[in-house]
């Protein structure tokens, strides 16, 4: 078995050597070999790198994981293999393609449009009440679809949601696990959206004019839009299930 290791550079931060030194290859050529052209490095964490990728003048995002994690995460891999080719919905990425080959393994998924609510808060952008209102709203409306299909996304955070202004998208399902019955007791989902519920609010003056670095009762928030987000961080009593979430928000937030 030949054994890859990763070499970074800046100049070539997608650079794959054989470890023998006998032969070298890139990931632009393992692309290339589906008709894919490399455009630039989106991102890197920690098990792999995002990078832009065309084909035929249409952009994709190739998730391209670390050679030396694949075999030990191969199973993890699979289960999000697996769950994006039982999606489907318009807020979720398409899996496109699985390339696997030459030491090379990733996802060639769908690119959706917008910034990651992470990069629109670095840019010091103050949302609006109404626009937080919007997002929770659609992002719990994703939530109850993949929760009808047993899907528990376990990562909700700033730098998984993509946002266009008017039009969310969730990504990354690499933490998904199949949810086998739904957890009252602490749900990693409820306490994600509720996460990014208090980045969003401490940005948007509308709700923080009273706060003096207290607590959330400090927000200008009425009782009934309160004890929602309490309720999704655990504070009070959790909803029992997202449908139930879900009409609470319509009815106390739209």
């Amino acid at each position: 078995m030949v054994r890859f290791r990763r070499v970074i550079s800046m100049k070539s931060p997608y650079l794959l050597t054989r470890s023998n030194g006998s032969r070298l290859t890139t990931l632009r050529g393992a692309l290339a070999l589906d008709g894919f052209a490399l455009v630039k490095l989106l991102g890197q964490g920690r098990f792999g790198c995002s990078y832009l990728i065309s084909r035929e003048d249409q952009d994709y995002v190739a998730k391209i994981f670390h050679p030396n994690d694949v075999k030990r995460r191969k199973r993890k891999l699979n289960w999000e293999i697996k769950f994006l080719r039982t999606i489907d919905h318009s807020a979720i990425p398409k899996l496109i393609q699985v390339i696997d080959r030459d030491g090379c393994f990733g996802l060639v998924m769908q690119k959706m449009p917008g910034q990651t609510l992470e990069d629109w808060l670095a840019c010091d952008y103050a949302f609006g009440k109404s626009e937080i209102a919007i997002i929770f709203f659609q992002l719990i409306a994703v939530m109850d679809y993949l929760a009808d299909l047993g899907i528990s996304h376990r990562d909700i955070k700033a730098d998984n949601i993509l946002w266009t202004g008017d039009q969310l998208s969730l990504i990354d399902f690499g933490s998904a696990r199949k949810m086998l019955s739904f957890d009252t007791h602490f749900n990693p989902d409820f306490w994600g959206i509720g996460d990014v519920f208090m980045r969003l609010a401490l940005s948007c003056e509308e709700i923080t004019a009273s706060f003096n670095n207290g607590g959330i009762e400090q927000f200008d928030l009425t009782e009934e839009e309160l004890l929602v987000i309490k309720r999704l961080l655990h504070i009070e009593k959790p909803y029992p299930n997202f449908r139930v979430l879900r009409a609470a928000v319509k009815q106390h937030w739209t």
